[in-house]
Order: C-alpha cells, then structure tokens, then sequence
C-alpha cells in the first residue's frame, strides 16, 4: 500500500500502507503510477520489478481507494488491495487514522482483512505509530516512523527524508522479526495538478531472516518513479 506512506510509507507504509488526509468539503480524487525496481512489503521482498498504479478519493476526512502491483516478470501473483479509512483530530497537536484493507491475490491464495490504527503528530519530524491486525492471520504489526522535507533552494525541489522501524508479529509457527528502514523522495510539480516523484528507499530486516518473502535478502534498496494526478 502507498500509505507508507509511504513507502514513508510506504513506508508505508507500508504501507500500507498511509493514506492523505481529506481536509476539503470537496471531493477529492487522486490517481497515481509507479514503477518499483523491488516490491518489498514490511521489510520482505514481495515481487521483482513491479508497476503499483492506484485510486483514491478523498471527502472532508474519509478515504477510500484501491491499490495494485502486478510483477513484471510474471512469476509472483498480482496483488489489489481495497481500503478505506477515516482521519480526525484529537487535539491541536495529535490526530488519529482508523480504516480497514482487504488483500486479493490472484488465484485467491492468500487473501485477507486488516484492520489499522494510528496516531500522528503535527510536531517537528511529523511522528506517527500505527498498530494493523490481520483478521484472518491473526498477525500483528507494529510500525513507527518519521518524516521531514529539506528545501534545496537552488533548484527549487525539496527532499523528503523518512525513517522506520517496524515489528511484525505473525502465528501459525512463523518467526516474529523487525525491520527499519530509511527514505528520500523527491517531488516535482508538472503542472498545477500532476507530480513526479523520485525515491530511493533501504529496508534492513536484521540478523534473522524471516520467512514469507520470495528472496533471501535480509536488506534491499529500493528505487522507484511515479507519477500522481490530482482531480
């Protein structure tokens, strides 16, 4: 999912995983394109080089849209997630985000509900933690992150920096594990409603490689290219 969003988000991320936060009376639609050179997904390598295209509206505070990645090489399933959520104020400073997102895999071998809840501050690095449970893996993930946007006046961009640390709790006789992550995008405003963004992200999963993912690999660097079009 974007909303890790954001890779991060990403990660989300993971994202699911995170999703923007409708602030308008107005609906608000926005569709967006990327090319990953890896799908890596809470830390595990997912799929090879894949395209993630998505949809999402937004109305004053709900969410909702759906999300899909389809491996260019054809050897992992295609994934589409549905998801749908809602953002609102606790106080000046913190906020929450609760929602739900359905995984399908093709051939239907996988597939599965979970829930997700955050909190996020609108303080200096922009730090939030979100619990998701999957109802039915009964698994649980814990992931923590921050963010921040460095100006580079000379060229008129700015590099948003993030950072992650994720703990994934899983049943069935699967190891626990945790991962971290670091990120650095870079937005550019195509026109007053199109952007292209550049990132590169690393994910790191620790001394013990989990199992679940396709590869080995108990760190991965990540680049990806997308495009977002707001209506």
């Amino acid at each position: 999912m974007k909303k890790t969003i954001l890779a991060l988000a990403t990660l989300a991320a993971g994202l699911s995983s995170s999703a923007a936060e409708g602030q308008s009376n107005q609906l608000a639609v926005s569709l967006d394109a990327t090319y990953v050179s890896t799908y890596v997904f809470r830390g595990l390598e997912t799929a090879g080089a894949s395209i993630q295209p998505s949809l999402e509206a937004n109305y004053r505070d709900f969410y909702a849209g759906v999300w899909y990645s389809d491996d260019f090489a054809g050897q992992v399933a295609s994934e589409t997630d549905l998801y749908a959520g809602y953002n609102f104020a606790l106080t000046e400073t913190f906020s929450a985000d609760v929602g739900l997102t359905r995984y399908l895999y093709e051939r239907q071998i996988g597939d599965s509900t979970e829930a997700f809840v955050g909190l996020k501050a609108n303080v200096l690095l922009s730090p939030s933690l979100y619990s998701y449970y999957d109802l039915d893996n009964e698994s649980t993930t814990y992931i923590a992150s921050i963010g921040h946007s460095v100006p580079v006046a000379k060229l008129g961009l700015q590099v948003d920096l993030s950072a992650l640390v994720g703990l994934v709790q899983r049943t069935n006789g699967a190891a626990d594990y945790n991962y971290w992550g670091v990120g650095a995008a870079i937005p550019y405003q195509l026109s007053e409603n199109a952007k292209l963004t550049a990132a590169v992200n690393y994910t790191n999963v620790g001394d013990a490689e989990p199992t679940g993912g396709i590869s080995s690999e108990q760190d991965q660097v990540v680049y990806s290219l997308g495009v977002a079009i707001g209506f």
